[in-house]
């Protein structure tokens, strides 16, 4: 075979392969990178212009980052850097949301640093009795998920909750954008796991929340979100972001 042939041949399988890889190698999952410039600014962010910012958004996230509306994350003491990468992500449209992406649309650079500096600032509060509601079938295997969370499964290569999310899922200041999931709210993280599971969120980096989250049961989604939501909230503001 001639030369030019052999490489026509050997351009159809290269190609095929191409055209069906496409959506894996598309678009990244999040227009955010922890470079030197990004973390400076979020750390620069100013709480006070944050809380003024924060009128728009009281009614949905409550005037000091808490509400009960049980499928409403609490924000207070929310990593400052995962709020800004999250605000970000929806603006980018890199996480849907029919309301968060139309919600952050005005917002720049800077407006997102200084919510994400007033979120952190504040101090979180305990559940309500609304937003801790937790479904009787879920709360009995909680103490099953413990062992997910603290050691995880070698097995099916699920590693523990609380190496990426902190002990206890108390957040984790060393790791770049990665909440605190202590005293959430289960249908919170419900929806949270069981979106990553599926795909239908995809914002997380490396596939750091896709690729275990799909090797979870049902009943195990429902025993991390009632273990974690059942976890007192440490009632102090977020940890400083580690200076870049």
């Amino acid at each position: 075979m001639r030369r030019p042939a052999l490489r026509a041949a050997l351009a159809i399988p290269v190609a095929g392969f191409w055209a069906l890889a496409r959506p894996a190698f598309s678009a990244p999952s999040s227009p955010v990178a922890w470079t030197l410039r990004t973390v400076r600014a979020v750390a620069k962010g100013n709480p006070a212009r944050g809380k003024t910012l924060n009128k728009d958004c009281a009614d949905c996230h409550g005037a000091e980052g808490t509400i009960d509306t049980p499928d409403v994350p609490n924000l207070a003491g929310q990593s400052a850097l995962y709020v800004y990468k999250q605000l970000r992500d929806y603006k980018g449209n890199h996480r849907a949301s029919s309301i968060m992406n139309d919600a952050v649309a005005s917002l720049s650079e800077r407006d997102m640093a200084d919510l994400a500096a007033f979120y952190a600032s504040l101090r979180p509060a305990p559940l309500s009795a609304a937003a801790a509601h937790v479904p009787a079938a879920a709360a009995p295997v909680r103490a099953e998920a413990k062992a997910l969370a603290t050691v995880g499964d070698g097995v099916r290569m699920i590693v523990a909750c609380d190496a990426c999310h902190g002990e206890r899922g108390e957040g984790n200041p060393g790791f770049y954008g990665m909440p605190s999931l202590r005293g959430q709210k289960f249908d919170d993280l419900h929806f949270e796991l069981t979106s990553f599971r599926s795909g239908d969120r995809a914002n997380d980096v490396y596939r750091v929340m896709r690729d275990p989250a799909r090797r979870l049961t049902d009943a195990e989604i429902d025993a991390l979100a009632s273990y974690y939501s059942g976890m007192p909230v440490k009632t102090t503001p977020a940890a400083p972001s580690p200076k870049p």
